[in-house]
């Protein structure tokens, strides 16, 4: 199949049966994919080492073209490029629409925001529980958030650090100091097991990588554009957990949760394990990372990056597309 006439076959099983009725529609998605790159690479790219289908990859394109407003010619260049960052679709809208009617940012801003939030790792739920907790009639925050624009921008930095609602709360309570506060919340949350990748290309907690630049000014601003450790939840039986009414099972009701060979980070662990994240945590197998230098295609694991960016190992990690990490089976949007 020819390059042009295979990208329009992906680009309407992209699109609703509604849309691929539309001749203007068909037209105008043919003319955007014409001055992209060779399509046909870049899906088998997607499909294989960024773990990526052609479900997820509609699912995305849908969201940002019916739910985030895209018009379709740009939808799909931003489809693409978010699957190379393994961004979830329904991760993605709920976070703009956090964002957007929780927060009250505009919908250019929304849009730009959310996959930042993302790629560090912030919650919608979080986010949207921390901006409540700072303009519900927070008055033990008054000495810090004057506006709901402060609150805004407060919000989205402690998401994004990986602050719980409860442990920021705690901490600013407890200290009429930004810098101060902010600190003491991101070392609790999580019961101390988030990590992040220092500059050594080593995974610490937050007390240990406040340690290890102790001397090096900022740490949370380091912290909160550090890599984040993952682990992956496999090698574990299959969990099942029956609903009873009294003694007897309801069989409507059973739910199954297995494990999945995807990676995650503790923050994600303790959104889906609820109260037994921890034991899942601990004993979950920590995830080699792997990201794609480009433009050669070449595969190559946290580590390695650190080994021959030196200093820019970071910057150049961060721009690059998401490979499946070397223990997971499956990528976490799958």
């Amino acid at each position: 199949m020819a390059p042009s006439t295979f990208a329009v076959a992906v680009l309407m099983l992209m699109l609703p049966a509604s849309a691929r009725r539309n001749k203007d529609d068909s037209f105008a998605m043919e003319a955007s994919i014409s001055e992209a790159r060779d399509p046909e690479k870049d899906l088998e790219f997607w499909l294989t080492t960024c773990g990526a289908s052609l479900g997820y990859l509609q699912r995305l394109h849908w969201v940002l073209s019916n739910k985030m407003d895209f018009d379709k010619g740009a939808a799909l260049p931003l489809a693409l490029e978010y699957a190379k960052k393994q961004l979830d679709p329904d991760q993605l809208l709920a976070m703009y629409t956090v964002l957007r009617d929780k927060l009250g940012l505009s919908v250019e801003e929304a849009r730009s925001r959310a996959p930042e939030l993302l790629e560090k790792d912030a919650s919608p739920t979080q986010l949207s529980d921390l901006y409540t907790e700072m303009t519900a009639g927070a008055s033990w925050l008054s000495w810090l958030v004057k506006s709901p624009k402060e609150a805004q921008g407060l919000a989205m930095e402690s998401a994004a650090a990986g602050c719980e609602p409860d442990k920021f709360k705690s901490a600013y309570q407890a200290n009429h100091d930004k810098k101060t506060a902010a600190e003491d919340a991101i070392r609790a949350s999580f019961d101390t097991q988030a990590y992040r990748y220092a500059d050594d290309g080593r995974y610490y907690t937050a007390e240990r990588f406040a340690d290890y630049y102790k001397s090096g000014g900022d740490w949370v601003a380091k912290w909160t554009n550090s890599p984040v450790a993952q682990k992956v939840r496999s090698h574990d039986p299959l969990t099942c957990c029956i609903q009873r009414s009294g003694s007897k099972p309801q069989v409507p009701s059973i739910l199954c949760v297995a494990e999945d060979g995807k990676a995650y980070s503790a923050s994600q662990f303790k959104e889906f394990f609820k109260e037994g994240w921890l034991s899942k945590w601990n004993a979950a197998t920590w995830a080699t990372q792997r990201r794609v230098t480009e433009p050669d295609g070449k595969v190559y694991t946290l580590d390695e990056f650190a080994s021959y960016f030196k200093s820019e190992w970071q910057q150049k990690w961060a721009e690059s597309p998401v490979a499946l990490c070397k223990e997971c089976t499956a990528a976490s949007h799958a």
